[in-house]
């Protein structure tokens, strides 16, 4: 389901692609009337990754966590460097198996999946747990231009 894709150089390298901000949110309730009014612009790279050096993307595989807004094929951005806090979704190793769950501390460190469909993970005493990083974003394409 992941494609590998090239899509250039590393990121210190690139330029930076600022798109048009609309001056009006988009409601996703009732339809609100859009006039396409520019309020500035957004450079992506900036708004979706605040380390560059620390933060890796990772391509969703599972249905885990379809109830916090990740599915299958998404990218996830994941930062090394922010502090990990309960509640907080992470990629971990777990026994040298990699895996992005809903951490929880209390009462002891577990990981949770956010679909009914798929147990939590109970690491044992003896489990080797690393913390990859905090995911910090997801990004998914609907069309492909």
């Amino acid at each position: 389901m992941c494609e590998l894709t090239s899509f250039g150089p590393a990121v210190p390298e690139r330029e930076h692609i600022e798109l048009p901000v609309a001056l009006e949110a988009v409601e996703a309730g009732f339809p609100a009337p859009n006039g396409g009014y520019v309020d500035g612009s957004l450079d992506v790279n900036e708004f979706l990754v605040a380390h560059p050096g620390s933060t890796f993307i990772y391509c969703v595989n599972g249905h885990s966590m379809e109830d916090a807004g990740i599915l299958p094929g998404d990218y996830v951005l994941v930062d090394t460097t922010v502090p990990v806090q309960d509640g907080d979704i992470v990629v971990a190793s777990i026994d040298n198996e990699y895996t992005i769950k809903e951490l929880h501390l209390k009462p002891h460190p577990h990981f949770v999946a956010r679909s009914k469909d798929y147990p939590d993970i109970e690491p044992g005493e003896l489990s080797e747990v690393r913390i990859v990083g905090t995911v910090t974003g997801v990004v998914r394409r609907y069309r492909h231009a």
